[in-house]
């Protein structure tokens, strides 16, 4: 039973009760009884959330109930003061209440002092209290400064909005770091107190005992498990690592592709470190000891044990992760490439990849690494991970079948729809292709992290995949102008066969500056190679054909029959005059399935409206019976994408936007304590996949199962 569900049972037994019959810890050092939990209206008053949160902790099996006291008395200063009352705290040992009794009977000074080490979290309760900021500074502040240990967490709870501290070495912050804005003035945002925590965020007793003991002193002996989870990409510490490790390649002229690559296999090495501790309950490899720091020279035993252990990593790793690690561009014997090595095992090795929450880490590592390396325009082609997951929910890839991405970037839509299968897709069963190196290299880190590292990810140079296809015996071969050209692309004089995908979810370049400019003859062939294009110099007589019809066609091309695919386009090409001749040639050859409007603003570009449509191939007798039947569309407008757009530093972030109470201004939770995004995605897919019910039998099929 998790907090959520021992919370709902705690309700349950007790939402119709005015008294609990007995205290479930001690209070003030002892059992009560008829506790009443309701105020003079009969609602439930502090009391109640102060016992439903208790309950729920003891039921979830987070903490044992002896380690728990309410009602725990200290003294403001020396022990004559008036004492500060907790509402709660948690103690790292059973001796608590000995040394609590004998401290409250006799004023016993050793047992105060032995009593605030053993703490390792307080807790303070509240009833629809508005002022949290207030809360903070006059209650959860002063409680969490009273134990002695390096590491206490604090935690505030008021009508089931959850919030987390966190106090190391007496510096009080978020407990999730990437809440923490600590150079801001005002306290609201300082700690973005007006977002709550998720209850599964709650550490367990041995998490805390972990953070409160010298068992992580020995690097050598940690597990995967041992190490603290990545955040967010706005973790301030995570920052501070990379901005570190970005200093060192500068310091060393590695600021370039060559320190890229060794950064990327490094943290190859690392992903594979952490899931053959997972898998195997093996020791992490993936550290430094303090002696091992490379100072002047490569020559030191400490340092050559070091280089010994990476070296072993790497050739284990690469037997697994054959594509990312094929040429090992870690030069061992070149000190410069040995300092980059050391800085990044140095920086990262605290943090667990693979346990991160899904999605951060590719994040990570484009958003503060690949912009760095001169990629600043390719961010405005990322998609943001909240569109990509709705796109995989509505197309629905499953267990066999082949996913395609043609323009892959750094792999999302592949790496989400392994994730969102619940590792139920085969690695092997997904292809990406980008004309960028440095983003297929990315693509591929990013499914060694979700996947198994064995997803087909393919350079393609220059032209990309608009005239570069793959065969069906995964080689990349051309199309030919003299034989391809209007979409004639299976008719080849020798045995060549293109592959066919049963999905193919895509963003692909769009919009305005993003065409074939027919006014080139290399574009110009590679347009010909299409037959929209054929379609629309009969038209439109213009200079340039937008890049996503072009891929829109590529998508239609290479499905399977039976097959499917979602793709992001520019409003125009699905609303526009100019671009009808598309829409007819689309209805002649899919079945449309549904259209999401977006609003602008959702990607890094400034004001490109977007459309995503959604279509499946059937026979084209089959079609024309749902043609003449008039099949429906699905049409819906989305407003709301629970994100707004910023930009810092020319890099874009894609910040959370949430639901707000419109009397309080308080963010809304849901029944696990988390602050509910402001979004439509997930009320769209539930009426889609109602509406799909009432469909024909093959599009259910593909949508539903």
């Amino acid at each position: 039973m998790n907090f959520a569900e021992a919370k709902v049972k705690f309700d349950t037994e007790y939402k119709n009760k005015k008294f609990i019959q007995k205290s479930l810890v001690t209070v003030d050092g002892k059992f009560v009884e008829n506790i009443k939990i309701v105020d003079v209206n009969g609602n439930p008053n502090e009391e109640y959330y102060k016992w439903q949160f208790i309950y729920a902790l003891i039921a979830s099996n987070l903490y044992s109930r002896d380690y728990i006291g309410t009602e725990i008395y200290f003294p403001k200063g020396n022990i004559k003061s008036s004492p500060i009352k907790i509402d709660a705290v948690i103690f790292s040992s059973l001796e608590w209440i000995d040394f609590y009794k004998k401290y409250r009977e006799e004023n016993d000074q050793d047992a105060l002092n032995r009593l605030r080490q053993l703490v390792i979290c307080v807790i303070e309760f509240k009833r629809n209290d508005k002022k949290i900021e207030h809360v903070f500074n006059s209650q959860i502040k002063a409680s969490i400064k009273e134990p002695d240990g390096d590491f206490i967490l604090g935690i505030y709870y008021d009508t089931g909005r959850l919030y987390l501290f966190k106090k190391i070495k007496n510096e009080i912050t978020r407990y999730d770091n990437s809440k923490n804005f600590l150079t801001s003035q005002r306290i609201l945002e300082k700690y973005q107190l007006e977002i709550t925590d998720p209850y599964y965020m709650i550490p367990s007793f041995s998490d805390l005992m972990k953070r409160n003991s010298n068992i992580l002193i020995n690097k050598s002996k940690l597990k995967v498990e041992d190490l603290d989870i990545v955040h967010t990409i706005t973790d301030e510490n995570i920052k501070t690592a990379l901005s570190q490790i970005l200093k060192t390649l500068e310091s060393v002229s590695l600021f370039n592709e060559e320190g890229y690559q060794i950064l990327i296999q490094m943290i190859a090495m690392k992903i594979f470190d952490e899931k053959q501790s997972d898998l195997h309950g093996s020791f992490i490899r993936f550290y430094i000891e303090e002696s091992e720091n490379l100072h002047d020279t490569l020559s030191n035993k400490e340092v050559q044990a070091f280089i010994s252990r990476m070296q072993d990593l790497f050739s284990e790793a690469k037997r697994y992760y054959k594509n990312i690690l094929s040429t090992n561009r870690i030069d061992w014997k070149n000190i410069r490439h040995v300092r980059v090595a050391t800085e990044i095992v140095k920086h990262f090795e605290k943090y667990s990849f693979v346990r991160s929450r899904r999605s951060d880490l590719y994040q990570l590592v484009f958003y503060n690494f690949a912009t760095k390396f001169k990629k600043d325009e390719n961010a405005q082609f990322l998609t943001p991970l909240p569109i990509i997951e709705f796109m995989v929910n509505i197309v629905n890839p499953r267990r066999t079948e082949t996913v395609c991405d043609p323009c892959c970037g750094i792999g999302d839509f592949l790496s989400m729809s392994y994730v969102n299968a619940n590792a139920k897709l085969d690695d092997r069963n997904l292809y990406g292709f980008d004309k960028d190196y440095d983003m297929t290299v990315l693509a591929q880190l990013n499914m060694l992290l979700n996947g198994d590292g064995n997803a087909i990810i393919k350079y393609v140079p220059d032209t990309g995949s608009i005239n570069q296809k793959l065969s069906s015996d995964g080689d990349i071969v051309t199309l030919d102008n003299q034989i391809h050209n209007s979409g004639n692309w299976d008719n080849w004089f020798d045995s060549t066969e293109l592959m066919k995908y049963d999905v193919i979810l895509t963003n692909p370049p769009f919009g305005k500056g993003r065409s074939l400019d027919l006014s080139n003859p290399v574009h110009k062939k590679l347009a010909e190679l299409y037959e929209l294009y054929h379609l629309y110099v009969q038209e439109n007589p213009k200079a340039g054909l937008d890049l996503g019809v072009v891929f829109l066609e590529n998508a239609v091309r290479t499905i399977k029959e039976g097959g499917r695919f979602g793709i992001v386009l520019s409003n125009s090409i699905a609303s526009t005059n100019t671009w009808a001749f598309v829409r007819e040639w689309l209805i002649k050859n899919v079945r449309v399935v549904a259209l999401f409007d977006l609003p602008p603003n959702v990607f890094a570009e400034t004001g490109v409206n977007t459309t995503i449509i959604v279509a499946y191939k059937p026979s084209q007798k089959r079609l024309q019976e749902l043609i003449n039947n008039n099949y429906s569309v699905f049409i819906r407008e989305i407003h709301n994408v629970g994100y707004v757009k910023k930009t810092s530093n020319r890099n874009v972030i894609f910040e959370k936007d949430y639901l707000l109470n419109e009397e309080t201004f308080e963010t809304i939770i849901n029944e696990f304590g988390e602050s509910v995004l402001n979004e439509d995605f997930s009320k769209v897919v539930e009426e889609f996949k109602d509406w799909c019910l009432f469909q024909e039998a093959e599009l259910k099929k593909l949508f539903l199962e």
